[in-house]
């Protein structure tokens, strides 16, 4: 389960044009790092570096997928839906929405249909 993002932290993530690709780029469809690299024309280190920390902010989903050969990969898809940043009196209310992780969607159904 990943941690509710930190606003200072995402923002530092999205002054990077880089992370931003990638978001974009995976707001549709899933990616392998190889796919991103060729579709946000940056190298495979560049990737791996902001598909490193989006995933640790709970802005990108790794998925692991398995070709017909077996080999392993891993897919990325952007978990990152609104960020709401209101100006109050008292200061800035940030609301950082993004999609439930995928075990807590599962767990959430499960207690539905039990009924907790």
């Amino acid at each position: 389960m990943t941690e509710e993002p930190d606003p200072p932290a995402v923002f530092a993530t999205l002054d990077d044009e880089y992370a931003r690709d990638i978001l974009v780029a995976t707001k549709t469809d899933r990616l392998s790092a190889k796919e991103l690299s060729e579709v946000c024309d940056m190298s495979r280190p560049t990737v791996s570096r902001r598909v490193s920390r989006l995933v640790e902010q709970g802005l990108l989903e790794e998925y692991t997928h398995v070709d017909p050969g077996g080999r392993h990969y891993s897919e990325y898809e952007a978990r990152l839906e609104r960020i709401e940043v209101l100006l109050r009196a008292e200061g800035f209310d940030v609301t950082i929405d993004v999609r439930p992780d995928p075990a807590d969607r599962i767990a959430t159904i499960f207690e539905e249909m039990r009924g907790d």
